[in-house]
């Protein structure tokens, strides 16, 4: 579970520092702001640990600067890492983040003892800070292959528990994958085709086989969701096929994009994406191209996520979307849960972020002024 994240002239950010909360985060800003960045930033730290631990061998430096060289050039796509440094800037660019993990114990005591300790504490297990700092600095020597000679790791999380567990990481990125699905994963192992890496780590996921019994979080909201969309994605010779509840069947690609987009959230979950509390979901842009009936269906199935233990992250720059969370925030049975909000705007030293625990608290909200801005353009128009 992702805590914090601190950038340093890193891409558009001179320095931000963003402390997250476990249940609901949400990232807002205009088109240009960092939004994406920001997000793969925090995707970057929160699955280190858990790819490079795999297989339980010790950390060594060498392994974690091979490890963030190659996953910051497959998520940022940059043809040099120096272009991940913000530019004029004058000292090194810097990522660093803490990441909550969680060591499996044994815990004796009474039913309701062992029910609150998993309700504090998911998995059962104590807890463990790791911390990460990885350091971009420019190359001495200008060349297109030198691309790994500026990066190193000046604090990784050597001495914790190799045993230590990090909740599993989803990212899903602003362009539906469904109509991309068939062979996308042979495609990228054979050829350079212009895709980040969230692509791959969302087709891997998706070819995983549907859970017998989908988590019991599934109940309610998703399950809701799923009746309204009529049925569910499913798996049929490497192709993604939405199959009715009638048993009509469409491919994948002839769906409007956004009934792929919110089939594809319900299939992820069937599949083990998400399962336990503790998880962490990154998702970039979920209302593009969906109609607002759709959006408050997301927005719904986010806030549902978030309230059963699932870290969520949402990156918008759609105040419909943001009015809708706080609509459904104001339930009263979402009083007790914790929520973040990040806006994003452009300064002269590049983004600024501000935060706070309340829409409210967050300066400025540029979304906001634009939609005000835009009703009084109305008004007057209408006046004439």
């Amino acid at each position: 579970m992702l805590e914090s994240l601190r950038l340093i002239n890193f891409t558009a950010f001179a320095e931000a520092d963003l402390r997250f909360c476990p249940g609901l985060n949400v990232i807002v800003g205009q088109n240009g702001t960092g939004k994406t960045h920001l997000l793969k930033a925090a995707y970057l730290i929160n699955r280190a640990w858990p790819d490079m631990m795999f297989n339980r061998r010790a950390l060594s430096r060498q392994r974690v600067e091979e490890y963030f060289a190659e996953r910051l050039l497959n998520l940022f796509q940059p043809v040099r890492m120096d272009n991940l440094i913000r530019r004029g800037a004058t000292d090194a660019s810097r990522i660093e983040g803490v990441v909550k993990a969680f060591i499996p114990t044994v815990f004796v005591g009474t039913q309701t003892e062992v029910a609150k300790r998993l309700s504090q504490f998911p998995f059962g297990s104590l807890t463990e800070d790791l911390c990460w700092e990885i350091v971009l600095e420019p190359a001495k020597e200008v060349s297109l292959g030198n691309t790994n000679a500026n990066l190193n790791a000046s604090q990784i999380p050597e001495t914790a528990a190799v045993n230590s567990f990090v909740p599993k990481s989803l990212f899903i990125p602003s362009k539906e994958i469904v109509s991309l699905y068939e062979g996308l994963i042979a495609l990228l192992d054979r050829y350079e085709i212009k895709l980040d890496g969230t692509y791959r780590d969302l087709a891997s996921v998706m070819n995983a086989p549907e859970l017998s019994n989908a988590p019991d979080f599934f109940n309610g909201v998703l399950a809701d969701l799923e009746n309204e969309l009529g049925g569910k994605l499913q798996l049929e010779s490497g192709r993604l096929i939405f199959v009715a509840s009638a048993g009509e069947k469409t491919e994948g690609p002839l769906m409007a994009e956004g009934f792929r987009k919110l089939a594809t959230l319900l299939y992820l979950i069937r599949r083990g994406a998400l399962t336990q509390k503790g998880e962490t979901l990154f998702w970039d842009e979920p209302e593009a191209n969906l109609n607002p009936a759709y959006i408050r269906w997301v927005a719904n199935a986010l806030v549902w996520l978030a309230s059963a233990g699932i870290q969520v992250v949402a990156a918008t720059h759609s105040l419909f979307f943001l009015r809708e969370l706080e609509i459904l925030l104001k339930d009263k049975r979402c009083t007790n849960l914790p929520t973040r909000y990040f806006a994003l705007s452009l300064g002269p030293e590049g983004v600024n972020v501000s935060e706070g625990n309340d829409i409210a608290e967050v300066d400025p909200l540029i979304l906001l002024d634009e939609d005000l801005a835009q009703s009084d353009r109305y008004f007057a128009a209408m006046e004439e």
